[in-house]
């Protein structure tokens, strides 16, 4: 790598890195606000919260990372237009496929980076949020929880427990959840923490179980139980109570790539696997189509009378497109067939096509009444960056 492109790559790359750090700091601020109740009312240490609350970061940075490239390349393509730099290329006989050549290792990069969280990191991230919940919550009822006090773990779920032995053994364990339409009612006279391969449970022995739906003309039903498993993944966002219920998203990919016929979503809802093992293979384009559209729009030469912000403008509405395509598509892979091929068409289209634009084999020309106020804009922009 000469020292033009070792230039061009650092400029792209710290913007990317900055507006990545950035985007994704203000983001988790917002998220995190959300789990403050684990210091505030659930008795865990500031140090246990950042250490949960960082877990959705892979989250974070694999859905910010492709329009941070986008602004990234933007930023350097403007700032070498700006200085003349990329006009200076031209005048030396360097085409923009040189120009972009260190821009393109770093979407590269980007891309496989993007990759890697959607196999393997985000996966395993949430899988580890999941049970970290989980632990935080059995902490509360095990050691938090004062006996005869009602504790509220979750919005609608209500705890209280008569007396608690030095051995972590309950006695007098009542559970109120009212969370779904039908409002579940637990009692049992002891209960106890127990931690699985599978998860974390409260073991509930010799209760009831009473089931109602509020408003309705039955008295509900009773079932009575010597032994009964409460599943405290059920606390966690998205959880149910369902027992060692874990999601597709949370699987990894080997699992994803060949699931067991006994599992309850390949059962249910078989759908779902192939949903997530196509969203993480097309994670990876996704920023290259960004890139593309960057590139294309920006990269070559044009003159100080010539506005380089409208043509910022001008793609960011078809970037917003690309995105909202890969929401919609990526929604309908659960059930359709015909958005398998989508989720790959549709970068690798944009791809092609904005390769195609740089290369001058196609050219995009605005109606008339349209290039007339651009073309005013654009005077206008010019007028009053000179004065």
């Amino acid at each position: 790598m000469g020292r033009l492109d070792r230039y061009i790559f650092s400029t792209s790359a710290v913007a990317f890195v900055g507006v990545t750090l950035v985007l994704t700091g203000m983001i988790w601020a917002t998220q995190a606000l959300r789990q403050l109740d684990l210091v505030t009312s659930q008795g865990q240490t500031i140090l246990a919260f950042l250490a949960i609350t960082s877990l959705t970061l892979p989250t974070l940075i694999m859905v910010i990372a492709p329009a941070a490239l986008f602004i990234a390349t933007s930023y350097t393509l403007l700032k070498l237009n700006g200085d003349s730099e990329i006009v200076v290329m031209a005048a030396a006989g360097m085409s923009p496929w040189r120009v972009l050549r260190s821009l393109m290792l770093l979407a590269v990069l980007a891309s496989v980076f993007c990759s890697a969280l959607s196999i393997h990191i985000v996966p395993a991230s949430l899988r580890s949020f999941r049970d970290q919940v989980s632990r935080v919550r059995a902490d509360v009822v095990s050691f938090v929880a004062q006996p005869g006090r009602f504790v509220n773990l979750a919005p609608g779920l209500v705890f209280h427990v008569r007396d608690r032995a030095k051995n972590g053994v309950m006695s007098g364990v009542f559970i109120n959840d009212a969370r779904e339409k039908e409002v579940s009612t637990y009692v049992a006279d002891r209960g106890q923490i127990v931690e699985a391969d599978n998860g974390i449970f409260l073991v509930l022995e010799n209760g009831s179980i009473h089931r109602r739906v509020p408003g309705a003309a039955s008295n509900g039903s009773v079932v009575e139980f010597q032994r009964y498993a409460f599943d405290l993944s059920a606390l966690t966002p998205g959880g149910s109570q369902s027992g060692a219920d874990i999601r597709p998203n949370e699987r990894s990919f080997a699992y994803i790539s060949n699931p067991p016929k006994d599992d309850p979503y390949m059962i249910v809802q078989p759908g779902r696997f192939r949903e997530e093992y196509h969203k993480r293979l097309s994670a990876g384009l996704y920023p290259l189509a960004f890139f593309a559209i960057a590139a294309a729009a920006m990269a070559r030469p044009r003159t100080t009378r010539e506005s380089r912000g409208l043509a910022l403008a001008a793609i960011v509405p078809i970037m917003t497109a690309l995105q909202i395509a890969n929401f919609a598509v990526a929604g309908q892979l659960r059930t359709a067939a015909w958005a398998v091929p989508a989720i790959y068409l549709i970068p690798l289209l944009t791809i092609i096509v904005s390769a195609l634009v740089l290369q001058g084999w196609i050219t995009f020309t605005l109606p008339a009444p349209v290039a007339r106020v651009m073309h005013a804009l654009s005077t206008r922009m010019t007028r009053l960056s000179a004065s």
